[in-house]
């Protein structure tokens, strides 16, 4: 890749990627615990939280790709043992099984009669699909409706969880396990799991050192001194996002201006961090115990 013109490499630059590190191995193994376990009519659960940027969304994605299913034959069909989708942000259950059949490719609601899927669709289109756990992205938005739509939301979690013998897994922030706490039943269904921001140490340092080896820059880059790490971490409050753009940035500058390599004067630039803030909650409890 390095031996790209500068408009091909920054354009890899800025594609998505794929760095491996513990806290992401670690959700992905709790996943899959949770799609190997067998069907029954208590199903085990899981609540993953993490502050927004911190790449929920990419690891639940990951997940859905590595547990597709192609059957080959006369045509070829899709299994979907594991469906991602979005929650909508009025949590009443017409607008939650049109999201939910969205997530899978079946056609909007003007192909039903009625003004919205029936529950007996929905059943049969996940039981062909052969769903094993439905994965709710942004289960935070429950929280913005009153506390009885709440409710009966959950219970129409728990619902779909029994009758389908499906595995649930919420995904949002951490006040999401709010959301969770007015359901005696479904709360001790769900086993509760964080991805936390960034801290110092060896494995930031690790993380950092392979997403700069990703990159297509034609001379090495000297990030892994202390106060490399103290600068990514100070100005991003430790979220993946911020981390992850402020590097692209340095990178891209650096094809641009023939140094070809990021360094603490790179990262220093005011252009990397534009609009780059750490979060108000990460900065207030770094603050609190003493770190700056």
């Amino acid at each position: 890749m390095a031996t790209l013109d500068s408009e091909q490499r920054i354009a890899h630059i800025r594609a998505k990627r794929w760095v491996d590190y513990p806290h992401a191995a670690r959700t992905l193994r709790r996943l899959e615990e949770i799609y190997v376990q067998p069907r029954s009519e208590r199903m085990e659960n899981l609540l993953l939280i993490g502050q927004s940027g911190m790449g929920k969304t990419m690891l639940v994605r990951k997940f859905e790709r590595y547990s597709s299913v192609v059957l080959k034959g006369t045509g070829t069909f899709r299994l979907q043992p594991v469906v991602v989708m979005l929650m909508p942000h009025d949590p009443i259950a017409p607008r939650f099984f049109l999201q939910l059949l969205k997530a899978v490719g079946v056609p909007p609601m003007d192909t039903f009669e009625g003004s919205a899927p029936r529950e007996t669709t929905v059943l049969r289109v996940m039981k062909d699909l052969q769903t094993k756990v439905i994965v709710i992205d942004e289960l935070n938005s429950v929280l913005a409706a009153s506390p009885r739509q709440q409710r009966q939301f959950l219970q129409l979690l728990r619902w779909l969880s029994n009758e389908l013998r499906v595995a649930l897994v919420g995904v949002g922030v951490p006040e999401t396990r709010h959301a969770l706490l007015s359901d005696d039943q479904l709360r001790s269904r769900f086993m509760h799991l964080e991805l936390p921001a960034w801290e110092e140490g060896a494995d930031f340092t690790r993380f950092v050192t392979h997403l700069i080896w990703s990159l297509p820059l034609r001379a090495p880059s000297p990030i892994d001194s202390a106060r490399v790490m103290q600068l990514l971490v100070g100005r991003t409050g430790g979220i993946t996002l911020g981390v992850c753009k402020a590097i692209e940035r340095a990178a891209i500058a650096a094809i641009r201006s023939g140094s070809e390599r990021v360094d603490y004067s790179g990262l220093q630039d005011h252009d990397v961090w534009d609009g780059l803030e750490a979060p108000i909650a990460a900065g207030r409890s770094r603050q609190r115990d003493g770190r700056r």
